[in-house]
């Protein structure tokens, strides 16, 4: 679902005329074991999961790495510290739409 509105988002299909180009899906940097690292349409990952319902303890490491390195490289051997950032960042991302 989530692969299918990120392609959707880049390739400009799923809604509207198609008129106005392609759509960027959104990158930001978050801290990954101590450095800054660009990560490609986390937002609409976890938009998606906030939209399912999903609390953060409803969600794993695995769950986020499994989406999310479809569409950004992560090292082999990384993928611990990744997790752990992926799950802070949705955490983050749920509390400030819950307020």
């Amino acid at each position: 679902m989530v692969i299918s509105m990120l392609k959707d988002k880049i390739f400009g299909k799923g809604g509207g005329c198609g008129c106005c180009g392609t759509q960027i899906v959104g990158s930001r940097q978050i801290d990954v074991g101590g450095r800054k690292v660009g990560i490609v349409g986390l937002d609409e990952t976890f938009k998606e999961h906030l939209k399912r319902g999903k609390k953060p303890e409803d969600l794993t490491g695995d769950e986020l790495l499994k989406e999310i390195k479809k569409f950004n490289f992560i090292a082999e051997g990384a993928e611990e510290v990744y997790k752990e950032a992926f799950l802070r960042e949705y955490r983050g991302f749920f509390e400030a739409r819950n307020r």
